[in-house]
């Protein structure tokens, strides 16, 4: 890894500080290990972000901080059922797999934005108030 990749890893890091660290189970059956990911604070301006900090079962994955205001944006955009891609444009590189690993992270107990969807399992629904427990998230 360069220097330079370094500098801007530690830069990002120190810029966030981590509120707490929780994991989530993944949305595949199949599949195993958990995922890890951290809340956090940006700390020039207050806003929550998450990030995915692990994949237990190793393979790639973003650990960029997904801004809690972005993500709000998109959820506030869905009306019934949706798939995991409807996450991909918050990730500006790495693996297909980001846009699934955060709806995990989203259908995990501490953050519990989002459920299966009864009929389909990698179909999401947002809970029905969804937008209560985002706040509830900055508290």
């Amino acid at each position: 890894m360069s220097k330079k990749k370094i500098a801007t890893e530690t830069d990002v890091a120190s810029s966030y500080t981590v509120l707490c660290n929780g994991e989530a189970e993944k949305i595949s059956p199949h599949s195993k290990g958990l995922l890890m990911y951290e809340l956090g604070k940006k700390n020039d301006t207050g806003h929550l972000a998450l990030r995915l900090t692990a994949n237990g079962e190793g393979g790639l994955f973003s650990r960029e901080w997904i801004m809690l205001y972005a993500l709000h944006a998109i959820l506030e955009q869905q009306q019934d059922c949706f798939p995991s891609r409807v996450f991909r444009p918050l990730f500006g590189q790495g693996s297909t797999n980001n846009a699934g690993f955060l709806a995990a992270v989203l259908r995990s107990p501490d953050i519990c934005l989002i459920e299966a969807d009864s009929s389909r399992l990698f179909m999401h629904r947002c809970y029905p108030d969804w937008q209560s427990r985002i706040a509830r998230l900055t508290e």
